[in-house]
């Protein structure tokens, strides 16, 4: 193209004054000006604006067509990638230039491929080169090749790109390079690693791109093995290569190695740049040295930009330091949906989660759309804290779509409704749910088996494979769970095996678990020992602990004290086995056995883990203890424990008194039964709670039978519904009865 006699335009407003130059002098028919005008304005486009590409091609369609003029217009639609609005206009340019008899040349396909990297069919992008293939001379294969094997990789078709590569007569470093990095970019390690070894000449990219690769993959130590083998060749490293090394180097938490890059950092000078900066804080965090994450972002992270502002707010809350992580939030210019997420998730996991919940409110004012991870998170917290009401809360902002809802979030709201005893709620949401998956089926029946109501469970498991879906290993775990906590031995037996013969699942050791457990509730040990013996892997904790609490149903103290030897074998520090066994002596009158059992607890200083129980109010966790006198309304506790015990002894009820074993007067044992933790967590709700709100117990350990039988009387007398999440199952008490009908 022959030298244009004017300035060549520097923007697109300069270009515009030039078309009209052209147009007012006549010479804008004269090919070699048009060609000029297009090509200079092609320069100047920019993505951010698609009517400047629109302006170019309205220029383009008015033009006498030529080679180089589409040339220009594809180059035009790869320099406004996918602003353009339309991701077929390069295939609709190479279609026009077909349909007018104009011959294709290499910056055409150069131009093609490039296009087509970010968006095509395969099928597409194989007759495109089929096309090249035909029409081009070899001395063009230098111009196509390398944009033709970056397309393939881009679109993940490994086959193709390295058909490709492997066709080219000469490979210079950039065709081994793009071949090498999209390997890695794919995945393929392996191959990317045998290739690299094969290249005549490695540089620095193609070893990032695999160092990176392996970090991404979370394979750190290969990560930093490829490092060293870098720098043994000589190559330099940059900013890009350090910020993989130093991703691997944190997943290790290698803090010796991490210093060292830190000074290899710092004496070349790379610590200008800002993701560089971000890396080595979310290192030092990460491996535990937070002081020296601080110092790293005091002396260089603290820019308007929120991305090193989130590395050390996100290494803070992961040491537990949320007052100080808070600190920090309150003074950034510019927060994103990370700052949130790494906040928020902080407070959750301090068991602040009404302070959690304000945050998500303030992301929501900030003009920031939460994204599905934090609300994922936050419906967790409800759901471990039996926070129903906050549940709720968070239920209206996904029906209002401030957040995308799918199958997924619609799971966890299910599954948060479930574990909050809200059996109903979770069933309108599963109904509502637009797509269901074989986990949100799971999650359903998983619900039903914790909430004691097993036929529910297999009603929902009929109807699953009613609707065509495959129930997997962990969907029979929960209907087996469901059988076993409603004592549907039969049942249970059923799907035991036909998981086997239906679909080819062999049993894991959970599955054996539930169907070892519901045998020995049943009274059937000796069966529920035969199938421990024909178990194809060793019985773990669990099987001997569901063993042991049979027995001590059943009285069979020969086969407690072996399930207790066990169980002492494989964890000797488990307070709950020697606990256990002390009570079948008690209950069996052997005196000097139980004895024993203390003494050996004493030598062994095993101390019995305390219970406790904890309620939601108003988004604030309440933990209480037996016998607990700390927290600030403790006079008010007490005196509705008072009313509790009162109306409690008018009603007939006698407490068991039997379950203390310390040698103390009755009246010394009805008091300590009263102050259990979970009585005190159920007296704090019925004078924390409106009337019309159930009362959400949380327990760490089993409920105890005198709870148990107190529990269903207060919930008749105060006209509640109480709801006890212990360590195995759910309690739904209402009107003097528990749903789980005394098989606990």
């Amino acid at each position: 193209m022959p030298a244009a006699p004017w300035p060549t335009p520097r923007s697109v407003r300069q270009a515009t004054e030039l078309h009209a130059l052209l147009t007012t002098s006549g010479r804008l028919c004269y090919p070699p000006s048009a060609a000029n005008l297009l090509n200079s304005l092609v320069n100047c486009l920019s993505p951010s604006e698609p009517l400047h590409l629109r302006y170019a091609f309205h220029l383009f369609d008015r033009m006498p067509p030529s080679t180089f003029l589409f040339d220009t217009a594809l180059r035009a639609c790869f320099r406004a990638g996918n602003s353009s609005g339309d991701p077929d206009r390069h295939f609709i340019l190479f279609h026009r230039m077909r349909g007018a008899g104009i011959r294709p040349g290499a910056f055409t396909f150069h131009f093609l491929f490039k296009c087509c990297s970010s968006c095509a069919h395969a099928l597409v992008c194989r007759m495109l080169h089929a096309a090249c293939l035909r029409t081009m001379l070899p001395s063009a294969a230098p111009l196509v090749v390398n944009p033709l094997i970056h397309m393939y990789t881009e679109l993940g078709l490994a086959d193709d790109a390295r058909r490709a590569f492997d066709e080219i007569p000469v490979k210079d470093a950039v065709a081994w390079t793009i071949m090498i990095s999209g390997l890695a970019k794919m995945g393929q390690l392996y191959d990317a690693r045998c290739l690299l070894a094969q290249a005549p000449v490695r540089n620095v990219i193609s070893w990032t791109s695999l160092i990176a690769a392996y970090s991404r993959a979370r394979r750190a130590n290969e990560a930093v093995d490829c490092f060293k083998s870098m720098l043994s060749e000589g190559i330099a490293p940059d900013e890009v290569t350090m910020i993989g090394v130093l991703s691997a180097c944190a997943q290790l938490k290698d803090l010796e190695l991490g210093r060292s890059l830190h000074l290899f950092v710092r004496e070349k000078g790379m610590l200008t740049n800002a993701k560089l900066v971000v890396a080595l804080i979310d290192m030092y965090a990460k491996c535990g040295d937070i002081g020296h994450a601080r110092e790293v972002f005091d002396a260089m992270g603290r820019g308007r930009r929120p991305q090193s502002w989130n590395a050390i707010i996100d290494g803070y809350c992961k040491h537990g330091h949320i007052d100080v992580a808070r600190s920090l939030f309150d003074q950034m210019e510019v927060r994103d949906n990370i700052t949130f997420n790494s906040m928020i998730t902080g407070y959750i996991h301090s068991g602040q989660l009404k302070e959690a919940l304000l945050l998500f409110m303030n992301m929501r004012r900030h003009g920031l759309r939460a994204d599905n991870f934090t609300v994922v998170s936050l419906l967790s917290a409800c759901a471990s804290l039996g926070a129903s009401p906050q549940g709720r809360a968070l239920h209206a902002c996904i029906e209002q779509r401030l957040v995308e809802a799918d199958v997924y979030l619609g799971t966890t709201l299910l599954d948060m409704y479930m574990k909050c005893g809200r059996v109903n709620d979770a069933a309108i949401v599963f109904q509502r749910m637009g797509k269901r998956d074989v986990h949100a089926w799971t999650a359903m029946i998983a619900g039903f088996a914790f909430n004691g109501m097993g036929k529910d469970a297999l009603e929902h498991f009929h109807q699953m494979r009613c609707d065509g879906f495959h129930p997997s290993s962990v969907t029979y775990i929960a209907i087996l769970t469901a059988c076993s906590h409603s004592s549907l031995l039969n049942e249970c037996r059923l799907y035991f095996d036909e998981m086997r013969i239906l679909y080819n699942l062999h049993p894991r050791i959970e599955h054996y678990g539930c169907m070892i457990d519901l045998l020995g509730r049943s009274g059937l040990l000796d069966e529920a020992m035969d199938l421990v013996k024909t178990m194809p892997m060793q019985p773990n904790a669990v099987i001997w602990g569901s063993i042991l609490s049979a027995c001590r149903i059943h009285k069979n103290i020969d086969l407690a004290q072996r399930a207790a030897e066990n169980l002492l074998k494989l964890e000797p520090d488990m307070d709950a086995v020697y606990v256990q066994l002390y009570n079948i002596y008690i209950e069996s009158r052997q005196w000097e056995d139980a004895s024993k059992i203390r003494m050996l607890m004493e030598q062994r200083r095993i101390k019995k883990t305390a219970g406790y129980s904890s309620i939601a109010v108003a988004g604030q966790a309440h933990k209480f203890v037996a016998s607990d006198k700390s927290h600030p309304r403790i006079l008010e506790i007490i005196a509705m424990l008072e009313e509790i015990s009162h109306r409690l002894k008018s009603a007939g009820y006698s407490p068991i008194t039997s379950q203390i074993t310390v040698d103390v007067d009755e009246e010394e044992k009805e008091q300590a039964l009263l102050v259990h933790s979970e009585k005190l967590a159920i007296a704090f709700g019925l004078i924390s709670l409106a009337p019309n709100l159930p009362v959400h117990i949380i327990k760490n350990l089993r409920v105890c039978e005198d709870c148990h039988s107190s529990i269903k009387l207060i919930s008749r007398l105060w006209n509640r519904e109480i709801i006890v999440r212990d360590r195995s199952r759910f309690h739904h008490f209402r009107d003097g009865a528990c749903s789980c009908n005394d098989f606990w």
